[in-house]
């Protein structure tokens, strides 16, 4: 979609305009439940989310602010959403994360502090490790917030290339991060690195 037709269309949302809601609706559902089940692994629960983003974008049209693409807006707002839907699936006592008996306890912040500093440190290594390309490739998608069709053009080479690596990375980070792999996938879940 061309960015004078994307301001349009906005500009048209704003004025209250249905059409302008149900041509964003249709031409962004489908993949946007399919980017929602990667995180919530449920097509069920991801068409939900996805729902409730576009209620929330209706409710709110007067006041919307788009700043970067309506495609971009709207998979940042997927992601929240489903990061906001597994943080509510967690039992409580996983909330209040024990790692490896360091006793990780909301309400002691700087002892919280000192072990995120660990992990982080532990993580940033990790992915140090990593050989060049897929390193760059990774730190991309996860720090620049890349897409892999935005990184894949970047870097003049394919999307499947891109995909090859991510996946390349995780396995790599999976193997030298393990045996806290689980508490750090949780902390990224909870927003906390």
């Amino acid at each position: 979609m061309h960015i004078s037709d994307e301001d349009e269309l906005i500009q048209r949302l704003s004025n209250h305009d249905r059409g302008a809601f149900e041509q964003i609706f249709r031409t962004y559902y489908s993949d946007l439940c399919k980017f929602c089940a990667k995180y919530v692994r449920d097509e069920q629960v991801a068409e939900e989310v996805v729902q409730e983003v576009f209620i929330n974008i209706w409710e709110r049209r007067a006041n919307l602010t788009i700043t970067s693409s309506i495609k971009s807006y709207l998979f940042t707002a997927i992601r929240n959403r489903s990061f906001n839907y597994l943080k509510l699936q967690l039992p409580k006592e996983q909330k209040k994360v024990d790692l490896d008996g360091l006793g990780f306890i909301e309400e002691d912040s700087r002892e919280q502090e000192m072990i995120m500093d660990e992990l982080r440190e532990y993580v940033h290594s990790a992915i140090e490790s990593l050989p060049n390309k897929c390193r760059i490739i990774f730190n991309l998608s996860r720090n620049a917030g890349m897409t892999y069709r935005e990184i894949a053009e970047e870097l003049d080479i394919s999307v499947k290339t891109v995909e090859n690596q991510i996946g390349l990375a995780l396995k790599k980070l999976r193997e030298n991060l393990n045996p806290i792999w689980d508490k750090i996938m949780l902390l990224l879940l909870m927003n906390i690195f």
